[in-house]
């Protein structure tokens, strides 16, 4: 049991409270788009936020426990996304087109999302790492392979190497958040917005479909 000494919540007061820890990941996340930077402390986190310091201790013990929540959810997200595009009644073409646009669209809006899955995958070794490898590369690689599958047998697709796909589209879909030169080639210094968002997605649909 959490006892009451200085910088430590007692368990009643956080247990029923659900919303703070949505807000410490709420919060956290806008920081980091905010500065187009991973590099928050989880002062600023809490201070932002409004809530105690020691809650994100509560919650996520330390600051990679945080990331890891924040990827977790935004994966949760993701993966729930494909899985009902690839319910649908569509074509294989057309759910290539639609998961292209989504894997381009949550990165436009969770901008500091492939930075943070890049700093996380950075150690093999880790557990961060694997954690990333377990909640969002592997679900995302099996699926795809479950479209790429229903592709071929409707004639559409040739056959490819799964795990190549994986790293060639979503190298595509994040390179342009990375590249801050290209972005400001293409929008004269206005930023990142809906018009050069719409171009990329049409742009890298061309490129693979």
């Amino acid at each position: 049991r959490l006892r009451r000494r200085a910088g430590r919540i007692p368990r009643a007061a956080v247990e029923p409270d659900f919303s703070a820890r949505e807000r410490l990941l709420d919060t956290a996340g806008r920081l980091m788009s905010d500065r187009h930077s991973i590099d928050v402390s989880l002062s600023e986190i809490a201070g932002h936020s409004g809530l105690n310091s020691a809650l994100v201790k509560y919650y996520f013990g330390n600051k990679n426990g945080l990331l890891l929540a924040l990827v977790e959810r935004e994966a949760a997200a993701a993966l729930q996304g494909f899985k009902e595009l690839l319910r649908q009644d569509l074509p294989p073409t057309e759910k290539l087109r639609r998961h292209i646009a989504g894997i381009i669209n949550n990165f436009f809006r969770t901008p500091y999302l492939n930075r943070l899955l890049h700093s996380l995958l950075d150690d093999r070794q880790s557990r961060s790492a694997r954690q990333v490898q377990r909640i969002f590369v592997q679900p995302v690689m099996e699926l795809q392979r479950e479209l790429l599958a229903e592709g071929m047998r409707a004639g559409e697709f040739k056959q490819v190497d799964p795990v190549l796909f994986y790293v060639s589209v979503l190298g595509a879909c994040d390179h342009l958040f990375n590249a801050r030169y290209a972005v400001r080639s293409l929008a004269g210094g206005a930023g990142f917005d809906d018009a050069i968002r719409e171009r990329y997605i049409a742009h890298v649909c061309d490129v693979f479909i």
